[in-house]
């Protein structure tokens, strides 16, 4: 007869990974997405931490989740500066003279790199991710996160203003031609009035 031996679970030590330690941990990795930062939080060392990682499957799984969520918010700032750009602002003689907003290029080379123009972690479907000829051509992400061309949106925005340029001008021209022969009205009066009364 085989005896079966049951690991009892270890019993937290005062100075080691209690609950409270643990809680505050995941949820400075869930801010940050740093486990340096974490464990500082916690008041643990790193190796300690992946030590409880290895031997705890539940806290490994939330570890994960931890750190995809606090990459989502970094991978967000860095499709920002990618895209749309870091405003700069220049100071001569302590006063500001001019405003630049320039998007990073080495942030837009990271994000190709990891194949995550979406701005989101794990979007690896094509309606999600943007290709280098993509982006060559003028494709972006809206605010929603789909795709649209830039070229195609100037195109429609300039037919729009156009439009409305045209009418502004067709009832500038009507108005003008109202006035004209307002004033023409009466002077044709007088002249007539005028050759009746010789």
């Amino acid at each position: 007869m085989t005896k079966i031996v049951t690991k009892k679970p270890r019993a937290p030590r005062h100075d080691g990974w209690t609950e409270a330690r643990r809680k505050t941990f995941l949820a400075g990795l869930r801010e940050s997405g740093c486990v340096i930062d974490a464990c500082r939080m916690a008041g643990m060392s790193k190796t300690s931490a992946y030590r409880l990682r290895e031997r705890d499957p539940e806290i490994a799984a939330q570890w994960d989740d931890a750190v995809a969520n606090g990459q989502r918010g970094l991978v967000a700032v860095a499709h920002h500066h990618a895209v749309v750009g870091k405003e700069t602002v220049i100071y001569r003689g302590g006063e500001e003279v001019e405003r630049r907003v320039a998007p990073s290029d080495a942030m837009l080379a990271l994000l190709i790199k990891r194949g995550d123009l979406g701005g989101r972690i794990g979007a690896r479907t094509a309606d999600k991710v943007l290709t280098w000829e993509e982006w060559q051509d003028g494709v972006r992400f809206d605010a929603d996160g789909k795709k649209i061309d830039e070229r195609e949106e100037a195109a429609a925005v300039r037919a729009a203003l156009d439009a409305k340029l045209d009418a502004m001008r067709e009832r500038l021209l009507a108005r003008r031609q109202r006035a004209e022969a307002e004033l023409q009205a009466p002077a044709a009066g007088e002249a007539k009035r005028g050759g009746d009364g010789e």
